[in-house]
């Protein structure tokens, strides 16, 4: 024996021992693997959605808010760079709200449809300024007109795809760090076109409704000032029923800590929803300034007001008017955890920024000491603070509002650092389908098919040892190193086991079953021709590769096809198939020489009987 059969030898035990260390936590439930191997080896093979049950979730992806966002943007970095070159916004520099506001004053966006964005500038002498040198900063923007004191730009046609793709994957990518924050392993996330598919196997009523929520969430968190001495809310009047304007004393910077300001109440189980409908009348009729918003959040205000006292038990919202333009937002978020406030003994998130985002933030609240800043996630104020001196570090905390339960309030702050740390949706997602599902075939249909497969792959098992004899226990052999090879395969993936993946398996079963009937044939033939043993076997193996190699490779180019092409179902089919591909290939030809050779050669077997 050469030292070349012990190297290739020690490498297929090797191997095999790994492999059945890798897949030994996957089947656990009927072989126990010890704690050492199960904390050794993580990973696992996922029972599938059909083969499990558990919950299916479709979203639509909103491609089209993709586009306006992108509009949008272009629309505020020309504002800003056009401040530049009109000298009211500092270069280099964040622009503060009075910059802006004086630059606003010499040029405005106007937004049309969901491409069109319109910039109108108050001097006709500054319309030079947008030259072409500007315009080519941004090469998703087309100038599509120019008068005296406008220019109109479209967001280009051959960027829309680009834009709309890149939505989706962004999308998608935000909902699987969501699923794996939550640590359902088992979860899948794919897409189809501009939908989203979530499938959990084995998910209960209580695990769907908070998979459904953390994913639901758009989680766009930003810092607004509130503008406390603006009229706007005093100056409304008719107020539907149920809502009430109420007066309240707070701080509108260092020169006035103390300025009566309005805000508008509503209560009862329906409070939220009766101030989101008129807040977006008031929006329909065009009554909020352009440069402000009206966003609700908890109102939980009680300590001077008797009246209020009795009231404190019941759901109550209020309003904050604010500047519209959030200086900082949650992409500058870089950590977010929870913590416990030892005053309170409540939970809050903790929130530590990046460097970009730290250095922002610290301008921001140098800038407006002493007023009001909005803690805003998905347009719900969820605290207003007032900004006592200029922060710096990096850091924050966002309170969770509301008289509720402590256990209530730390799992709504666990979700919201799981979001957070995901990172927001970069565009709205909405729920197409969401059910509930069976396996289909039902617990009894997969216990009967699973029966079926083994009483078959033991008839191959049978016929093979009967047929080919000493051939055929080799064959045999390599059929279940095959089998291994391909599950711990899967299992190291943490690959999603579905029907039509068990059908891939039972498909590559019968393609090595197959490979060993050639090489055992060409072995035959070589006996018949009087060749010695060793001789046989040599020629055997060399004859037969390349019909193996063909058969295998036309079925490898078929797969990658089917996985090109293919979504769902038949991507699980063509990867479980792509992996037997090759787990036969070298079970079949590797492996099955290595056990002959060890036979003709290490045993020195003369009349190998090969049926």
């Amino acid at each position: 024996m050469d030292k070349g059969f012990f190297a290739r030898l020690t490498f297929m035990l090797g191997l095999t021992v790994w492999a059945w260390l890798v897949l030994w936590p996957s089947v656990n439930e009927w072989i126990p693997a010890p704690e050492p191997v199960k904390k050794m080896f993580t990973s696992r093979i996922s029972p599938g959605l059909d083969i499990r049950g558990g919950l299916r979730l479709m979203y639509e992806v909103e491609v089209e808010e993709a586009v306006r966002d992108r509009r949008d943007l272009r629309a505020d970095q020309l504002v800003r760079e056009m401040g530049v070159r009109l000298g009211t916004i500092p270069k280099d520099e964040m622009p503060s709200r009075e910059a802006m506001d004086k630059t606003k004053e010499r040029v405005k966006a106007v937004l049309e449809g969901d491409r069109v964005l319109r910039m109108e500038l108050k001097e006709a002498a500054d319309v030079a300024k947008l030259d072409r040198e500007l315009i080519e900063l941004y090469g998703d923007l087309r100038e599509t007109g120019r008068t005296s004191n406008t220019v109109t730009f479209e967001i280009r046609t051959d960027f829309l795809d680009q834009i709309r793709t890149t939505a989706v994957q962004q999308a998608r990518e935000t909902i699987g760090n969501r699923i794996d924050g939550l640590g359902l392993r088992e979860a899948s996330v794919s897409v189809q076109n501009t939908d989203i598919v979530v499938e959990v196997p084995g998910a209960d009523e209580a695990t769907f409704d908070r998979i459904r929520d953390i994913i639901g969430k758009t989680a766009r968190l930003e810092f607004q000032i509130v503008d406390d001495e603006a009229t706007f809310v005093a100056d409304l009047t008719e107020l539907p029923e149920g809502i009430e304007k109420k007066v309240e004393i707070a701080s509108a910077g260092s020169a006035k800590p103390q300025v009566a300001t309005s805000f508008l109440v509503a209560r009862g189980g329906d409070a939220r929803q009766k101030l989101t409908d008129y807040i977006d009348s008031l929006k329909t009729q065009g009554k909020i300034p352009e440069d402000h918003e009206l966003l609700i959040g908890p109102y939980a205000r009680a300590e001077d007001d008797e009246a209020e006292k009795q009231k404190q038990g019941e759901e109550a919202y209020r309003t904050y008017f604010l500047f519209g333009r959030a200086e900082v937002t949650g992409q500058a978020i870089e950590d977010a955890f929870v913590s416990n406030d030892p005053q309170t003994n409540k939970p809050y998130v903790a929130v530590n920024f990046n460097h970009d985002g730290a250095e922002t933030f610290r301008q921001l609240t140098g800038r407006n000491v002493k007023r009001r800043m909005a803690i805003v996630l998905d347009d719900k104020v969820e605290s207003a603070p007032v900004i006592q001196q200029e922060i710096g570090g990096g850091r924050c905390q966002i309170t969770l509002g509301g008289f509720r339960p402590y256990n209530e309030v730390l799992n709504e702050a666990n979700d919201l650092v799981i979001v957070l740390k995901a990172g927001a949706l970069p565009v709205p997602i909405r729920p197409a389908n969401e059910q509930m599902i069976g396996p289909t075939l039902g617990r009894d249909g997969v216990e009967q098919g699973a029966k079926g497969a083994a009483a078959g792959i033991l008839l191959v098992l049978i016929f093979m040892l009967i047929y080919y004899q000493v051939g055929g226990l080799v064959a045999d052999l390599m059929m279940i190193l095959n089998v291994l090879f391909m599950l711990a395969a899967l299992a190291f993936f943490e690959a999603t086991l579905t029907l039509p993946g068990l059908a891939a398996i039972a498909l590559n079963v019968g393609m090595a079953v197959d490979a060993n009937v050639l090489i055992n044939e060409r072995i035959r033939e070589e006996l018949r021709a009087g060749k010695s043993t060793r001789a046989a076997v040599d020629q055997g193996f060399d004859r037969a590769f390349w019909s193996i190699f063909d058969g295998q490779i036309t079925t490898l180019l078929a797969a990658v096809v089917l996985f090109q092409y293919g979504s769902g179902p038949i991507k699980g089919f063509s990867v479980s198939l792509m992996i037997g591909i090759v787990t036969s290939l070298f079970t079949g030809v590797f492996c099955s020489r290595v056990a002959f050779d060890w036979l003709v050669r290490g045993l020195g077997v003369q009349r190998l009987r090969v049926g």
